[in-house]
């Protein structure tokens, strides 16, 4: 998929404080908006995102979350103009792993912009973004105690299964 193809993703979303923020799929150029993006979030936000303390991102894994094929894999970014320059709030995506048959998803939202409805609204447009490229099964591994994320799901009102595991819940979502 070209640049080109790539703007029929670009959306405004409004929040819930009145303030409105660009939204657009993810680039291979946003590897240090990325890496700025985990750099301000806090330690409890770091672990509900990857389960586990993160200080850097290996450079394998930024690749990954960057370069993506926008079918199998997708990613959506919430750019706001901060200090004179872009960056990245949030982060929504889904990624299809072969290993397992499953199409992953994840959502992290920085702490300053949390509450706001942004986090609810990407993965919104995430899910609906995979089932047009024929995706009806999103599923994620999350910390148990992730209240928001069970919340946003209730919301977001598409089936949720739930199975539980040694501290963390497998959500399956159909869309």
């Amino acid at each position: 998929m070209n640049r080109s193809d790539l703007l029929q993703y670009e959306t405004r979303m409004a929040l819930k404080n009145g303030k409105t923020v660009p939204v657009r799929p993810v680039l291979p150029t946003d590897e240090s908006f990325i890496v700025d993006l985990l750099n301000k979030l806090s330690s409890d936000s770091i672990y509900l995102r990857f389960l586990r303390p993160v200080k850097a991102l290996p450079k394998e894994l930024l690749f990954q979350l960057t370069h993506l094929d926008y079918q199998r894999n997708f990613a959506l970014a919430a750019v706001i103009r901060e200090d004179e320059k872009d960056a990245i709030i949030g982060v929504a995506r889904y990624g299809y792993d072969p290993q397992e048959q499953l199409t992953d998803f994840a959502i992290v939202v920085r702490d300053d912009w949390q509450h706001l409805g942004l986090g609810k609204q990407m993965l919104s447009k995430i899910f609906a973004i995979g089932r047009k490229q024929g995706i009806g099964r999103f599923v994620s591994i999350v910390d148990s105690t992730n209240i928001a994320m069970k919340r946003i799901l209730r919301e977001l009102d598409y089936p949720v299964n739930y199975s539980y595991e040694k501290g963390f819940t497998q959500v399956e979502v159909l869309v």
